[in-house]
């Protein structure tokens, strides 16, 4: 029995498309440290997600409401940083 190699070509300039077409919030120290131990960073809203990188938000997407609900609300509940929105 033998086996193919496949490849998938993705055509230039797009974007893999996210689950929920959403822009989550993070806590930017939690993310920082996630980033340095090569781990996925977790919303807000404790949502995982995809093992790829995270999407800039071009601002065309939604913003999570719970993410933006939490971090108004309360401090991060990992490091305990309160969220600013400028």
């Amino acid at each position: 029995m033998s086996v193919q190699e496949s490849t998938l070509v993705r055509p230039v300039g797009t974007r893999p498309k996210d689950e929920d077409d959403l822009v989550h919030i993070f806590c930017t120290p939690c993310k920082r440290r996630a980033r340095s131990r090569a781990r996925r960073p977790v919303p807000y809203c404790g949502k995982q997600m995809p093992n790829r990188p995270l999407q800039d938000d071009t601002g065309d997407l939604p913003v999570c409401a719970v993410c933006l609900d939490l971090a108004r609300s309360a401090p991060c509940p990992r490091c305990g940083t309160q969220a600013r929105f400028d």
